[in-house]
């Protein structure tokens, strides 16, 4: 048998009757007087902020770019500085060896000879190299003296060429693109010389006074 639940008493009656009225009245109603159904508030988008932290985000990302290009020229510019200095290291070695296999031929007696044609051969070899990484050589005979490429090692007075041009190259110069590896060593016109000044001549009037010894 069911325990038979005690009555409520007309305190609890009256308790339950006025919380159903008070749960009533705070429901939110409809037009017609019917309560409407309670909806979860949706919370408040602020556009403002959202279009301000968008611009911000849009701002970084290209300050990140703008860096990484920079940074990206820059690593360029160092790796071809540490290749130009490594090139200007081994041509400068190589230099000296150009120069004797110059002067060898300069000094041979036979360039017809097989020993002449094998220095040649490993000259233009020599050559061929020099110019493939960017080495050039510097004119120097006939040109103008520049400071910038000549090294001046004397001056001899000519009559061939004019003033300050290079009459004759001792070692010759080479360029590495726009870096003057080394400058040509030359010797410049210093002019042609001066013609002796000639004695002024005697006026034609002007005539030695001859006197006869008077004799006594």
């Amino acid at each position: 048998m069911k325990k038979a639940q005690p009555e409520k008493t007309e305190l609890e009656k009256r308790l339950e009757a006025e919380a159903e009225v008070l749960a009533q009245e705070a429901a939110p109603t409809t037009e017609g007087g019917e309560q409407a159904p309670q909806e979860s508030a949706a919370p408040a988008i602020d556009v403002e902020a959202l279009q301000k932290e968008r611009d911000a985000l849009a701002d970084q990302l290209l300050r990140a770019r703008a860096e990484f290009d920079n940074y990206r020229k820059r690593m360029a510019r160092e790796a071809e500085r540490i290749r130009q200095t490594a090139a200007e290291s081994l041509l400068r070695d190589i230099l000296p060896v150009v120069d004797h296999l110059e002067l060898a031929l300069r000094h041979a007696a036979d360039h017809q000879g097989a020993l002449g044609e094998g220095v040649s051969m490993v000259l233009r070899q020599f050559h061929d190299v020099l110019a493939k990484h960017g080495l050039e050589p510097i004119a120097a005979r006939g040109e103008q003296f520049d400071p910038e490429v000549h090294e001046a090692v004397m001056q001899r007075e000519s009559e061939e060429v004019p003033e300050g041009a290079v009459l004759e190259e001792f070692q010759k110069g080479y360029r590495l693109g726009q870096f003057v590896l080394r400058p040509a060593r030359v010797v410049v016109a210093a002019g042609s010389p001066e013609a002796a000044t000639p004695a002024p001549e005697a006026d034609a009037g002007d005539e030695s006074r001859t006197t006869d010894a008077d004799p006594q």
